[in-house]
């Protein structure tokens, strides 16, 4: 996690696409101060769950001819040298940029006094005192983020990913050992194999296949608007790859069963897995950096302020303290779920059969992907700028518009960023870069208490500070749903068919033929 936090101190933390959802593309926002992330997001993602797959397979060339022992030795040496490592790291940001001069005002004196902290700067506006009240507000903000029903399936989808990729991982090597009568060198390649398919996913988290990057670019309203669905789009390309997981391992579970079937089936089918809970992880990574990060607000911002008055900004330099408690939830839940697959693996696999435990894990990796789906959909128009300062955004959009215009026909060598920066701008709304509307349409994810959108509605006071947000976005996507299957036209019923006459009746109408005589 330390290492994650560099990394986004470097590179910042947002995944904003090339095209986002309703806004113009403005590469000075300060969001994408960094570059933006690359295709490092996709290297960590690897070493996060695929670098197992090497690791086992280290360990059964290392078992193979040494002594069981040996394992346990490597690993101690190659954690003193991450430590060492850790500890040796340069900080990104020098010392002036981590820390924040607060004020402390006291009726009419006000002091002023040094801050060091980041997460209780964040959320109290106030520097901490001794390093346990950073601890705890921490740990605050991270029970803040679970508290989220978006955020809380987010979570717990890519956890549940991580536990499938360790319990493949035992299974497979349980299943090249005792079916496939492989020594211990070959039962590690097999389960390697699952780590070659993930680092074929490495290159796509850059501006490519698969990539955040859409067709085409939108900065007309009509373009953004539009519903159109594109094999690159974001939705089209979730729902390939987070359906295909669950599928594949439904696939693998039906090829586990060891003789006459060809151990290359397995081993393929464990890369397709590899390849998507590559993508799969990464996405979720970057939705989370896209919907929580709050850099460009004040408190914690980072990167180029607007305007010539930076000294006289009091402002905290943030390492992202939200997308970081989302991380670290993600992957306690990542490492719980995996504790639970590598205990009861062996005892799935005892009782259940390989076949049945995948398959098991698998369908409830299905219904989360439902789940996350339902999350995700847009489904609610919400106002994010307020009504009182309609004609000034106006203004401000035109100007702004104009002024991207002149930027474009200035060749790059000759732009001065000072002087595009140096005219102070007049009050503008706090937005979502440089929004094509006053309204956007959101998701459950996006309104829950703690994302960058509902932030941004509260600086701008269209959220009341009693409402219970996390339990609103609850109900409204609840609400959604239920008038979705209201929708849907019941299935026409079938006539009922004349009930055939009772018993007794058909007695009585023979006993009046017969006595009247008709045959």
């Amino acid at each position: 996690m330390n290492f994650h936090s560099i990394l986004t101190d470097l590179f910042g933390a947002s995944l904003m696409s090339s095209n986002p959802h309703q806004e113009v593309v403005d590469d000075y926002d300060s969001r994408r101060h960094g570059g933006g992330m690359g295709v490092w997001l996709g290297i960590w993602t690897w070493c996060f769950i695929a670098s197992l797959g090497f690791g086992f397979w280290i360990g059964a060339w290392v078992i193979d001819d040494l002594q069981p022992a040996w394992g346990f030795y490597l690993s101690v040496i190659l954690i003193a040298v991450v430590l060492l490592l850790n500890t040796l790291c340069p900080e990104v940001r020098r010392s002036a940029f981590r820390r924040s001069v607060v004020e402390v005002r006291t009726g009419t004196d006000v002091s002023r006094r040094l801050a060091r902290g980041e997460v209780m700067m964040h959320r109290v506006k106030d520097g901490p005192k001794w390093w346990g009240q950073e601890m705890y507000h921490g740990i605050a903000l991270s029970l803040e983020m679970l508290r989220q029903p978006g955020f809380a399936v987010i979570a717990v989808y890519s956890g549940w990913i991580y536990a499938q990729v360790v319990l493949i991982i035992v299974l497979l090597g349980s299943l090249s050992s005792r079916f496939y009568k492989m020594r211990s060198p070959y039962v590690g390649l097999m389960v390697a194999a699952l780590a070659f398919g993930a680092i074929a996913a490495i290159p796509f988290q850059k501006a490519s296949y698969f990539s955040r990057a859409r067709h085409t670019q939108v900065n007309t309203s009509r373009m953004t608007f539009d519903k159109q669905i594109t094999w690159t789009s974001h939705l089209l390309r979730r729902t390939v790859f987070t359906i295909g997981l669950p599928l594949a391992g439904i696939v693998y579970a039906g090829v586990s069963g060891g003789p006459p079937l060809h151990p290359s089936a397995p081993a393929t089918l464990a890369a397709v897995i590899g390849f998507l809970s590559c993508l799969a992880i990464s996405e979720c990574n970057g939705i989370i950096m896209e919907t929580f990060d709050t850099s460009d607000l004040q408190p914690g911002m980072t990167g180029r302020p607007r305007g010539n008055s930076d000294t006289q900004r009091k402002k905290n330099y943030s390492a992202f303290p939200r997308v970081t408690a989302g991380f670290a939830i993600c992957h306690t839940f990542g490492f719980v779920f995996a504790a639970g697959a590598t205990g009861l693996g062996s005892m799935a696999q005892r009782t259940l059969g390989q076949r049945v435990s995948t398959g098991v894990v698998a369908g409830i990796l299905l219904i989360l992907t439902v789940l996350l789906f339902l999350v995700l959909i847009r489904f609610k128009e919400v106002t994010i700028i307020p009504e009182s300062k309609t004609e000034e955004m106006d203004r401000w959009t035109t100007a702004r518009k104009e002024s991207l215009k002149r930027r474009e026909s200035i060749p790059e060598e000759q732009i001065d960023e000072k002087a595009l920066f140096a005219e102070e701008e007049p009050w503008r709304p706090f937005i979502v870069g440089n929004p094509t509307s006053k309204t956007r349409r959101v998701n459950v994810l996006e309104l829950g208490g703690m994302s960058r959108f509902t932030e941004i509605r509260k600086r701008n006071r269209l959220i009341d500070a009693s409402a219970h947000l996390n339990r609103a976005a609850l109900d409204a996507g609840l609400d959604a749903l239920d008038d979705q299957l209201s929708d849907i036209p019941a299935q026409p019923r079938k006539p009922a068919l004349a009930a055939p006459p009772q018993k007794y009746e058909q007695q009585q109408w023979q006993s009046i033929i017969n006595r009247d005589g008709c045959h």
